[in-house]
């Protein structure tokens, strides 16, 4: 893994089968991390799939009552100024406080998602705007395999992003994740099912369930895309 990214930085140009191999080297990873049934490594996936089951139930809750009442049911009735309060408090509510590495991943790719929702977004009104549009043209599936891909985005940061600065220049690091980043959107674009989720309880045994089959279907389409 440490060598297929290494190679794949590229003096800051990364090629698309190079990215292509690092996702799939790190999906099989994570998959083979997966099937542990014992020891640290059975609970390497564990936080992105709770905080995955927590968006799931705050995105059902956008569609059945609107933006602006499911932010508040997540918040306990606490007035929300603007959009970076909300972003921050969408991301506690579903996120762990990042005890473990595990965590910190799984927080981390909240925000990478909720910044590639509402990057744009001044208020509050604008936000929940932002999201309507993102349900209504990816489909709640869609955003939580993007959200999968930037768990897995975030693992790879935490495990060598340091590494590479030291071996590689800060230049080069930086754009070799910035174009991994951009592969991992576009490439989530191509996975989606979209099916009717909303009737899904997230918190619920067969809501687990239901997330551990997304995860484990976005682990083997990363996986096959490698040529």
């Amino acid at each position: 893994m440490s060598r297929t990214v290494s190679l794949a930085v590229n003096n800051g140009s990364p090629t698309q089968q190079s990215l292509a191999k690092v996702m799939s080297r790190a999906a099989e990873f994570m998959d083979g991390l997966n099937m542990e049934s014992s020891g640290n490594s059975a609970r390497r996936m564990h936080a992105g799939i709770r905080t995955a089951q927590q968006l799931g139930s705050f995105l059902i809750g956008i569609q059945r009552v609107g933006f602006g009442a499911s932010l508040n049911n997540i918040n306990g009735g606490i007035e929300i100024n603007d959009a970076n309060q909300a972003i921050n408090v969408i991301i506690e509510k579903c996120a762990a406080n990042a005890g473990v590495l595990d965590e910190v991943a799984a927080k981390a790719a909240m925000r990478r998602l909720l910044e590639e929702i509402g990057a744009d977004a001044n208020t509050i009104e604008e936000l929940g705007e932002k999201f309507d549009e993102a349900l209504d043209g990816y489909g709640m599936e869609e955003l939580l395999i993007m959200y999968i891909g930037f768990y897995i985005f975030e693992h790879l940061c935490i495990d060598f992003y340091e590494k590479l600065i030291k071996t590689k220049g800060q230049r080069e690091t930086d754009s070799f994740y910035s174009e991994l980043k951009d592969y991992i959107v576009e490439k989530t674009k191509t996975m989606s099912r979209q099916r009717d989720l909303k009737a899904v309880d997230w918190q619920s045994a067969n809501g687990k369930a239901i997330m551990q089959e997304i995860f484990q279907s976005t682990l083997n389409e990363f996986e096959n895309y490698e040529g």
